[in-house]
């Protein structure tokens, strides 16, 4: 773009003053889209994706504490009598709910399975050998209250 202006019958071409100021609105734009790109996805990679990690670590603890708690039943577990112990468990961890879910699946293995209600965490765990000997079938979901793992010998 030229700038031309008159001045008499001398026409004078002037193109400094529009180059610096084409320069100045091309890179302002380019650095406001590549800013406003880097703005709308780091929210995702700076919050979303360490919270969902941190919700897989903490599911992973739940599902320790729960076969820690089955092993230590199959371990004093009366011949005749009753276990009751109290489940510590979080309504929700990192905003998501979850379902625990326990069952010996016609095998001789106990599986403690741990799946959130709105992300795709599955984690199950398999206690091996304890099925036998100590059925535990049954699930809770995390939002309903007091959790409690029973057993019954007659």
């Amino acid at each position: 773009m030229k700038l031309v202006w008159r001045f008499g019958n001398v026409f004078h071409r002037d193109t400094h003053a529009v180059s610096f100021s084409l320069e100045y609105i091309m890179i302002s734009g380019i650095a406001i889209l590549f800013f406003s790109t880097v703005a709308l996805t780091a929210g995702m990679m700076l919050t979303d994706i360490p919270t969902d990690i941190a919700a897989t670590q903490q599911f992973n603890d739940i599902g320790n504490d729960i076969s820690t708690k089955l092993i230590m039943f199959y371990l004093i577990a009366p011949e005749n009598g009753t276990l009751n112990t109290s489940l510590t468990m979080p309504p929700a961890i990192g905003r998501h709910t979850y379902t625990v879910r326990m069952s010996t699946s016609g095998t001789t293995d106990q599986q403690v399975i741990i799946d959130a209600d709105d992300i795709d965490i599955n984690i199950s765990y398999t206690v091996n050998g304890i099925g036998a000997s100590i059925p535990i079938d049954g699930e809770t979901h995390s939002a309903s209250g007091r959790h409690r793992l029973c057993f019954v010998s007659k």
